[in-house]
């Protein structure tokens, strides 16, 4: 729109034979001042995925003798099948979102340049794999009956259960030809910071799931998808120039993470537990690399890969009523 300021939009309509049609459209924007120094963008977009193949029509049965019951079915059914039917499973349908970033960038001289950007992203009807739905103890539930006239013992499936909502920070700072010794040397701080990354709204359980009281997604799969990913991370580089050597130093610290073992999280103990997890504590893991010019053509490199051999400590977090305990492991 002029010299500094810059809209950008663009928008596309498809048609699938055997999906549907999607529409997704973004609009983004740019403008520049302190003679181009300085930059604000920021943009809005929206978008889908279709269901992949295999999550729509992979079938896996496994049969096994069980006493008094004769012989059991379980394992992997399809959405498309009739089993899926008469169990009242959806067809799965494609996952949409939006995405919104905004952001400041700076090149405040020929060797200092940094950006700062916010992002948050919504993802509707995320496809996820449920966990083995059985039996209830009571065994007096639709699900029940359904399952016993069938000798199913358990079924898994994949399904739209979750919306999520995912927003953060990511920061990129360089500064390059310090002059250090005789070489030259380049520092880059580059990190991102979580601010949520969480479910937004119920597990979306079909129905004759939710009457007989379970749930597609336990505790386990939300650590997976939410909590055992760092909450931040950064990396520390530096490169060094001198002569025909570079020599790279490249620092990164994961943050804390928590993830639940599937199956003990209070399952008949006297301990009336909440929550039993394992926190893993932040770490910082280096990399070097050093490379050699031999010719303007021929370059010989050698990196070596968590120099320290640094794992991170480990601790067993067990959550009651009455309060908290921690076990320390290494």
């Amino acid at each position: 729109l002029t010299k500094d300021l810059l809209v950008d939009g663009t928008a596309r309509l498809e048609d699938y034979s055997d999906f549907g049609s999607a529409f997704v459209y973004k609009v983004s924007s740019r403008y520049k001042f302190l003679n181009d120094k300085m930059t604000i963008r920021g943009s809005f977009s929206t978008g889908f995925r279709a269901p992949l193949l295999h999550q729509i029509y992979t079938q896996k049965a496994q049969y096994s003798f069980v006493p008094g019951q004769g012989i059991q079915v379980g394992g992997l059914i399809n959405n498309v099948s009739s089993t899926a039917k008469f169990l009242g499973l959806p067809e799965l349908k494609e996952e949409t979102s939006t995405n919104l970033t905004v952001g400041i960038g700076g090149k405040l001289s020929q060797n200092f340049n940094f950006t700062i950007d916010y992002y948050n992203i919504a993802v509707k009807d995320r496809i996820v794999l449920s966990t083995e739905i059985g039996k209830t103890s009571a065994g007096n539930t639709n699900l029940d009956q359904i399952l016993t006239s069938n000798n199913i013992s358990d079924i898994s499936f994949f399904v739209n259960g979750l919306d999520t909502r995912t927003s953060g920070i990511d920061v990129v700072v360089n500064y390059r030809n310090l002059y250090v010794g005789p070489g030259k040397l380049d520092v880059t701080l580059s990190g991102n910071y979580t601010i949520e990354n969480k479910r937004d709204g119920d597990v979306k359980n079909p129905q004759l799931v939710a009457d007989a009281g379970q749930s597609v997604v336990n505790l386990t799969q939300e650590a997976l998808f939410f909590t055992s990913r760092p909450q931040t991370k950064w990396i520390l580089g530096l490169n060094y120039d001198v002569s025909d050597f570079t020599f790279s130093l490249n620092n990164t610290y994961f943050g804390e993470t928590k993830f639940r073992q599937q199956g003990i999280n209070g399952e008949g103990s006297n301990l009336a537990l909440s929550d039993i997890h394992t926190r893993f504590k932040p770490a910082v893991v280096p990399d070097l690399s050093i490379s050699y010019r031999a010719t303007a053509h021929f370059t010989i490199v050698a990196t070596a890969h968590n120099l320290l051999d640094t794992l991170a400590e480990w601790e067993v977090v067990v959550e009651t009523s009455a309060g908290q305990a921690g076990t320390q492991h290494k």
